[in-house]
């Protein structure tokens, strides 16, 4: 048994059905990130000694760049927003969930040296996201979310499909219970009988928000719970919840969460 194999393997985020759900997805989440999404290829390519290109990848990219993405989701890719510490912690596992299992040290050492000296350059906090609706159509100023969505490059009905595919069938158990407190406490106050769910897109974000958990609602604290369903809301609607109706979805969702 080689060393590789004694090492636990470690679980990735992204899980697609197909290679074009995975190419789909992909190309929203590249899309959206841009600029980290070139640092990233660069320093994976420069340093990853393991070829992990899947098929229908043939343009050598590799899942290691989609890992990573996830877990920046909370800082939406604004690298001034994390210390180097993090950034070593975030790229590292996400090289680790790419290749199945942890890499050695020295790649993200390497990986890391590389993004910060090219990501020093960068203003991030100048980098602006594409603010558009299902059409691809710019939104005007006042419909626009209060923060910066994870996904917000979801401009066509396949693309929608793709996403909602990945999360509800991956995440089932979380984006159930996500979309069945989220309807009942109605911290938008849009709920009405008889319509389509509402929180589909707050789910969403939240199961990304969560993806350093794998979005497993029992692995978070009922605090940190409650700042990610504020920062998903934020990040789908163009105005704060109703008072008092976030802490009731947050305690639901821990109830759910205690009773599995």
């Amino acid at each position: 048994m080689t060393a590789e194999q004694d090492e636990p393997a470690v679980a990735a985020f992204w899980r697609f059905e197909s290679d074009e759900e995975r190419r789909i997805v992909r190309d929203v989440l590249y899309r959206r990130f841009p600029r980290l999404t070139s640092l990233l290829a660069n320093a994976f390519e420069a340093v990853l000694a393991v070829d992990i290109a899947r098929p229908g990848n043939p343009d050598g990219d590799n899942d290691a760049i989609a890992e990573t993405l996830a877990l920046l989701a909370g800082v939406n890719g604004n690298l001034d927003r994390i210390s180097t510490a993090q950034l070593h912690d975030i790229v590292g596992e996400g090289i680790a969930r790419s290749f199945g299992h942890v890499p050695d040290p020295g790649l993200t050492q390497q990986a890391i040296r590389l993004l910060s000296t090219e990501s020093a350059s960068v203003d991030w906090e100048a980098l602006t996201w594409e603010a558009t609706d299902s059409d691809g159509g710019a939104r005007p100023e006042d419909t626009r979310p209060l923060s910066p969505p994870f996904w917000a490059l979801l401009n066509t009905p396949e693309q929608h499909l793709a996403a909602n595919a990945v999360v509800n069938r991956e995440f089932a158990p979380t984006a159930s219970i996500l979309l069945e407190c989220l309807e009942q406490a109605d911290p938008m106050d849009i709920v009405y009988p008889d319509q389509t769910p509402e929180y589909p897109d707050v789910v969403r974000e939240t199961v990304v928000l969560l993806s350093d958990v794998h979005a497993d609602l029992g692995r978070v604290s009922p605090e940190r719970l409650e700042r990610v369903v504020v920062e998903a809301l934020a990040r789908c609607f163009g105005e704060p919840p109703e008072e008092g109706r976030v802490p009731h979805a947050v305690s639901l969702l821990t109830g759910h969460a205690i009773r599995r």
